[in-house]
């Protein structure tokens, strides 16, 4: 395993050792006994391949911690990237280990506690704070494990709370998480900083330039009061709209204009932020 620069990061290849302990933690689900369960996880997910076998792995170890390191460097190298690295909490430790088989068939990475809170008659894993799991393959590239490390930082500070909204795209509509609507404008923005072909959103990944995602923003009014959450209570947003100023796509920075053309014509002064309501 190999500790990522100065940062809270720690990449950890240990594919085999995951497919040993699968179907012990499946075992110790199905007879509920899950504190144990969760205590599998957290061993398996900071234990490497490397004691396996007289470290018969190392190949395979080597590759793909080497390979995930010269991305963290590429992300570290954005000024957008290096903003998220720099405020994971350093009380945590973020760990990259590879998905297995079963986790590549989405296409997706996913990223969750370590210590995770058990929920009851539920497998998820999704809810908890401090240290992180981000299960990740190489091939998904630097823009998408980005994007984890921006849900990493936000568990990291117990900030992890996804609300739903509901976004259009024509004719068709879809339930988003506020978490992953806030991870993708970043990716945007992270995109956009290096010049790379930006995404219209989380859910449509048809790859469109700024101002039709603006205009997909204009046409979602739960998109706009999103983002203004995000810039009244999230220091990452925040930070972003002041500081990554010359950055063509960066709807944090540009609210106040998105804003005021969503209400120019109404006899709205200003729009609410996500779960309040207008004029409370």
């Amino acid at each position: 395993m190999r500790k990522f620069g100065a940062y809270p990061i720690t990449v950890n290849f240990n594919l085999h050792t995951q497919l040993r302990s699968n179907y012990k933690e499946d075992e110790l689900y199905r007879s509920g006994r899950r504190e144990e369960e969760r205590q599998l996880f957290i061993t398996t997910s900071t234990t490497s391949d490397s004691a396996l076998e007289n470290n018969l792995w190392k190949q395979e170890i080597d590759q793909f911690e080497t390979t995930v390191c010269q991305m963290l460097r590429k992300i570290e190298g954005n000024p957008a990237g290096r903003m998220v690295l720099g405020l994971i909490s350093k009380q945590t430790m973020v760990w990259i280990i590879p998905e297995t088989d079963e986790m590549k068939k989405c296409s997706c990475a996913q990223t969750g506690p370590l210590k995770y809170e058990i929920q009851k008659g539920s497998v998820a894993r999704g809810v908890g704070s401090g240290d992180t799991v981000i299960e990740f393959t190489p091939e998904l590239g630097d823009d998408t494990l980005f994007h984890e490390l921006v849900h990493a930082y936000r568990y990291s500070h117990k900030k992890f709370n996804p609300m739903l909204i509901d976004l259009r795209s024509g004719s068709d509509v879809q339930q988003q998480s506020t978490e992953e609507f806030l991870a993708h404008q970043m990716e945007n923005i992270y995109m956009s900083q290096a010049n790379r072909p930006l995404q219209l959103d989380y859910k449509w990944h048809s790859v469109v330039n700024k101002q039709e995602i603006y205009d997909f923003l204009l046409h979602n009014v739960d998109a706009l009061e999103t983002l203004k959450y995000f810039l009244r209570h999230e220091y990452l947003a925040m930070l972003a709209a002041h500081t990554l100023t010359t950055t063509d796509y960066n709807p944090f920075r540009d609210y106040g204009e998105l804003e005021a053309t969503y209400i120019k014509g109404t006899s709205w002064t200003t729009l609410p932020e996500l779960g309040t309501v207008l004029g409370s």
